[in-house]
């Protein structure tokens, strides 16, 4: 028998060659780990005209003509554990905890899933249908359009949950790319008069202008869906006939771009803390079209440079955290509240007189949903329910700008204005008149802030330090 042996230079390039290979496999990095599956669906939820809008107690009639379709789209993600997450972005003003309770039930019944997995999250249009016990009584509907109103309120249930179903269905490979781009038309609402705070357009007020974008790939590299967000108010359009049209405002205006840039993908959109800014200008429809111009703009300059990938399992911790409320009015203050002649005083003051008729104690503070979601170490979703100011924002992005931040407000369900400590020192609608329409005597407690972003911080180190 022969034995070979290598002799010579062709001994030291072997030896070479085996040095470079172990030097390349120590400072390799390391495989990543499998991200989740992704599936998303969309569903029409287009009202039948006539139809009260949401957002507004000025209307004083039904919407009689739409501009385009309204929808519900969801994306799921599974993991290859099997841990499943879903966002539903919905053509609404905001949804409560009345309206989404019997989906919530539903989705844990027929399809397993737990409270925080599911997260509908409104795109706060002020331009879509008044939803069953969700600010209804802002528009006083009377009888008739209440009727449609509850109609249309069970149709989108079963829709909510029909979609998210659909969307888990879909699951299957994909790449994520993240990035962020910028858009200006929103500007700060709050305007200083004296010792009051006015709506107007505030020049020199805190926005939040960034563009997040989240591009799903599937293995053959085609985009599937395009997630992007903006911190703004719902509110383009504010007067005129253009006042009862149905529409999804500037976020579906900018939807629709997206989608002809990308045929075959999916836009979804998700709002921001943004709820005391407004869109600058205002009026009419073809002002929301303007903005949608813009919004998509910014997402397309995103998707048309190199983005950062997002890899890895998502982890999810979710809480239902108490805000504390000022100490609650006197029996003698709701007696005269009672007598008022605003009627949403009114309303308001005999709801908490049937809590002490029936012996119950009047609220102390309300229940608020928060939730962060984290793709591997590359993206991290914050959501808060409740219309959520920009403060929030700012201060989420600065404590936790090492996790790649993506803030979210309007997310599970809106209980109320969730105000800054600089906002409730300083009043105005979004501490104090606002809340007549939630049914809540306010204001909020100057802590909650805090209590939000260390409540925040603690979760967000949770899933940095689980396996």
């Amino acid at each position: 028998m022969k034995t070979s042996r290598l002799l010579g230079p062709q001994r030291g390039r072997v030896a070479l060659a085996l040095a470079a290979a172990a030097a390349l496999s120590i400072h390799a990095p390391a495989a990543q780990p499998p991200g989740p599956n992704i599936g998303i669906a969309v569903r029409d939820i287009t009202p039948e005209l006539p139809i009260r809008l949401a957002g507004y107690a000025g209307r004083k009639r039904p919407a009689d003509k739409r501009d385009h379709a309204l929808q519900v789209q969801a994306l799921a993600m599974q993991n290859p554990s099997g841990e499943r997450f879903v966002f539903v972005a919905l053509d609404n003003c905001e949804v409560s905890h009345a309206f989404m309770q019997p989906v919530r039930d539903r989705l844990k019944e027929t399809l397993q899933l737990e409270p925080g997995t599911v997260a509908v999250v409104s795109s706060h249009t002020h331009s879509a249908p008044v939803l069953d016990q969700t600010l209804t009584d802002m528009t006083q509907p009377p009888p008739a359009d209440q009727e449609r109103i509850q109609h249309y309120s069970r149709s989108l249930q079963n829709t909510l949950v029909e979609v998210v179903g659909a969307a888990l269905a879909d699951c299957q490979p994909a790449t994520l790319e993240h990035g962020c781009g910028r858009a200006t038309f929103a500007m700060n609402r709050r305007v200083y008069q004296g010792d009051q705070v006015v709506f107007g357009d505030n020049p020199d007020g805190p926005v939040d202008w960034d563009v997040p974008v989240l591009q799903v790939k599937g293995t053959n590299g085609t985009v599937r869906a395009v997630l992007f967000g903006y911190a703004c108010h719902g509110t383009s359009v504010r007067s005129g006939d253009d006042w009862y049209v149905v529409s999804g405002e500037y976020m579906a205006y900018a939807r629709q771009h997206l989608e002809t840039h990308q045929p075959g993908a999916m836009a979804l959109f998700l709002t921001g803390m943004g709820a005391d800014a407004d869109p600058a200008p205002r009026g009419r429809l073809l002002d929301a079209k303007r903005h949608g111009l813009e919004l998509a703009g910014a997402v397309i300059g995103v998707l048309g440079r190199p983005m950062r990938p997002v890899s890895g399992p998502f982890k999810l911790a979710y809480d239902e955290i108490q805000l504390p409320l000022a100490p609650p009015p006197t029996r003698e203050q709701l007696d005269k509240d009672a007598q008022s002649n605003d009627a949403h005083v009114r309303m308001r003051a005999a709801a908490y007189l049937e809590r002490l008729a029936a012996g119950q104690p009047l609220p102390q503070s309300v229940p608020l949903p928060i939730a962060v979601l984290r793709l591997g170490d590359d993206l991290t979703f914050v959501l808060m329910g409740g219309e959520v100011v920009v403060d929030y924002s700012h201060r989420l992005k600065r404590v936790l700008a090492a996790d790649h931040p993506w803030t979210i407000g309007y997310a599970y369900e809106v209980p109320c204005y969730i105000p800054s400590a600089r906002l409730i020192k300083e009043g105005g609608y979004e501490t104090d008149s606002s809340m007549v329409y939630y049914g809540f005597y306010g204001p909020f407690r100057g802590a909650i802030e805090n209590q939000l972003i260390q409540q925040f911080e603690s979760m967000v180190a949770q899933l940095r330090s689980h396996p």
